[in-house]
């Protein structure tokens, strides 16, 4: 009999107990939706998948939401309210080796690869992170064996943030369009960005287009023949390679863009002089 009246308490409770499980859930749901909303614009932008929304609305249909991303007031306000750093896209050390397709818009050769930073930013030559600001990167490069690295943003905030934390890296307030106001022509063997062209391109302001373009050419200028131009980003090839890439200074035969898991990697490699005066 108590065997019996047990069977009875649980058979009674099992309804009970899935109707709760589902008020649970859907309870779990609300609140994961309400989150979803509650996360900023810019946030939800900052994904492969969120870049090829704001893409497709840029585009396609002709809306642009100007963004405040390119202009040295609003990276002020947020470094200066920074407590942690901060990494775009990925963390430095998935840069170090990676596995990647080929997106290149001018080609494809299908299959996955896989790279290390070293191959295309050499540790034994100076390199440069481009808008550097709470990021680690330049930790990063410096703990992985790069020998001389130098970091650059314009706000000054970032800069005396930088120099605090990683005071073996050559922190220096610049311009990344006008980099040749900071650095000697050819002084690097690499410059590495990870942040600065998608905040430009993201902003997009009256002048982004020739922005991008401008950082491009600038990372050219400071860079050694057969440098690397390393830009990770969001944005899909078909939009920002055309305004990235000068064939004039970029090889186009070994320049190319790598399908990493979370972001775009750009490889840009410039020409050598005698080919440049070809042209």
């Amino acid at each position: 009999p108590d065997g019996a009246g047990a069977g009875a308490v649980v058979a009674a409770a099992k309804p009970a107990a899935r109707a709760a499980t589902r008020r649970s859930a859907a309870t779990q749901r609300t609140a994961a939706t309400r989150t979803t909303r509650a996360v900023p614009a810019a946030r939800r932008m900052g994904s492969v998948r969120g870049r090829a929304v704001l893409d497709f609305v840029r585009h396609q249909i002709g809306w642009t939401a100007r963004g405040a991303f390119d202009t040295k007031e609003f990276w002020e306000r947020s470094y200066a309210r920074a407590v942690t750093s901060h990494e775009w896209a990925l963390d430095g050390s998935k840069l170090l080796e990676y596995d990647f397709a080929e997106a290149t818009p001018r080609r494809s050769r299908g299959g996955r690869a896989r790279a290390e930073l070293k191959a295309d930013a050499p540790p034994d030559k100076r390199t440069l992170v481009l808008g550097a600001g709470t990021s680690a990167l330049g930790r990063v490069l410096k703990d992985a064996g790069w020998r001389d690295v130098a970091a650059v943003d314009f706000s000054e905030v970032a800069v005396a943030r930088g120099q605090k934390v990683e005071p073996d890296v050559d922190w220096r307030l610049g311009d990344a369009r006008r980099l040749d106001e900071t650095f000697a022509p050819g002084e690097f063997g690499s410059v590495v960005d990870k942040g600065t062209v998608d905040a430009i391109y993201l902003s997009a302001g009256a002048s982004y287009e020739a922005d991008v373009g401008a950082v491009a050419a600038s990372a050219a200028g400071v860079l050694g023949d057969r440098g690397a131009f390393v830009v990770v980003s969001l944005s899909s090839p078909e939009y920002l390679w055309p305004l990235l890439v000068d064939d004039a200074l970029w090889d186009p035969a070994t320049s190319e863009v790598r399908g990493m898991a979370d972001a775009y990697l750009y490889l840009l490699r410039k020409r050598r002089a005698s080919k440049r005066r070809l042209r």
